[in-house]
């Protein structure tokens, strides 16, 4: 829903703004700490899956951000980030409470 709203709000010159390099960053992947199905999977394995999707998100942002040539196509990166960022630290924080009830 955020994204979406992204999408809509953004201008057409930054949403269609192509970054050739993007093609050597790896592609965020799921499973990369287990390879068991997540309905096998306890709670503390699919935190550590979700929050490791999350990083790659962040490491991608950060990627492209350093290869972004339009100012308004770096700043939304940015927030895209820095909005990313905030996220994982919110579920990390959450999963971290699961432990304490």
């Amino acid at each position: 829903r955020v994204i979406a709203g992204f999408e809509d709000n953004a201008s057409d010159s930054v949403l269609h703004t192509y970054v050739y390099d993007y093609l050597s960053h790896q592609p965020i992947r799921s499973h990369r700490t287990c390879d068991a199905p997540y309905a096998t999977l306890g709670a503390d394995a699919i935190c550590k899956e979700v929050l490791d999707f999350h990083e790659q998100a962040i490491s991608l942002y950060r990627s492209l951000i350093g290869k972004a040539e339009i100012r308004r196509a770096k700043e939304l990166l940015e927030t895209l980030l820095t909005l990313e960022e905030h996220e994982a630290m919110r579920l990390s924080r959450q999963t971290g409470r699961m432990h304490d009830i």
